[in-house]
């Protein structure tokens, strides 16, 4: 069968067309498509004669031109899901992480006694009220989550991650095992990369969870693939954040160290003034239970954050 991009280069003909098209990749409108009534009075220059197809070009020839479509490459494989470019991808994935790459910033430390996340809450207008936007979600009593990329996407992620919970819990008796609740979330993911007539999920999943096998980090991407991290960061600003967790991170960092940090990483690429209203940050500690700090004790981190900063350079003037 053609791909559905052959079949609309097929039908668009237009007279005085020129090939290849200024961008590559673009889908041609449809144009004069209509015929006419008399099925013999039909125009010489809407009949097609002849269609060639050879590896690299298809050529069109009709009663008046003849039209050389050029091969784009990759890009004509980009409209489908469940066909692989002869470079060996699924283009589709890649443009799913492209629409996380353009998101806010998040990112995620795991601490030895417990883990925080952080991200970036910009609002669209200073007319949205603040209090409705959450970022960052509860899954289970010990699990959150939080999101890079679309955030649609992602609440049909927590409802789907939410239930699996729920139905393991009534089962067993017991919550859900932190890589067990990943692993099932990465699989609804991943089904999502081979059937027809859907889409990936444009959105990456930073999952904080504290279980019997202690604090756990993990990260999973719109292909279903799923890594437990130390520490990690996904959104626009990933390359400077993942640099500065790699400079500043230890094994043996304690929790409170490690919501400074995410507190810092964020400041890095910030625009504007950071402050407990557009920032959210969720921890959880070896209670077991996951919760998203308040504006204001975000605002107390942050007061502490510049009294060590006032320190720093006081120092440093001494010397």
């Amino acid at each position: 069968m053609l791909s559905s991009l052959l079949i609309q280069y097929i039908l668009y003909h237009v007279k005085g067309l020129s090939f290849p098209p200024s961008q590559p990749g673009t889908l041609l409108p449809f144009h004069n498509l209509h015929r006419s009534k008399n099925r013999h009075s039909r125009s010489p220059h809407r009949k097609f004669l002849g269609i060639f197809f050879t590896s690299r070009i298809l050529i069109c020839s009709t009663g008046s031109f003849t039209d050389i479509l050029y091969d784009m490459g990759d890009s004509q494989y980009s409209f489908s899901l469940t066909t692989f470019s002869p470079s060996g991808k699924l283009v589709q994935i890649e443009h799913a992480l492209t629409a996380v790459g353009s998101g806010q910033t998040s990112l995620g430390i795991k601490a030895s006694n417990g883990v925080v996340i952080a991200t970036e809450k910009k609002l669209p207008s200073i007319l949205v009220d603040e209090t409705s936007v959450q970022k960052i979600q509860i899954l289970t009593p010990n699990i959150g989550v939080v999101y890079s990329g679309m955030g649609p996407d992602s609440r049909v992620l927590v409802r789907k991650s939410r239930k699996q919970a729920e139905q393991y819990h009534r089962l067993y008796k017991e919550p859900i095992p932190v890589t067990q609740l990943v692993r099932e979330t990465a699989a609804v993911m991943q089904e999502f990369t081979q059937s027809g007539g859907v889409r990936p999920f444009g959105v990456s999943l930073l999952v904080a969870g504290y279980d019997d096998k202690g604090p756990q980090l993990y990260q999973v991407d719109p292909s279903g693939s799923y890594f437990s991290w130390k520490a990690s960061a996904m959104g626009k600003n990933v390359s400077n954040a993942k640099t500065f967790l790699e400079k500043r991170y230890t094994d043996d960092m304690e929790l409170e160290d490690a919501i400074h940090t995410a507190i810092l990483t964020l400041k890095e690429g910030f625009e504007g003034q950071i402050s407990g209203k557009n920032i959210e940050i969720g921890v959880i500690e070896a209670d077991k239970t996951f919760r998203v700090l308040t504006a204001a004790q975000i605002e107390d981190y942050l007061q502490e954050i510049r009294y060590v900063l006032v320190d720093y350079l006081e120092e440093l003037m001494c010397w």
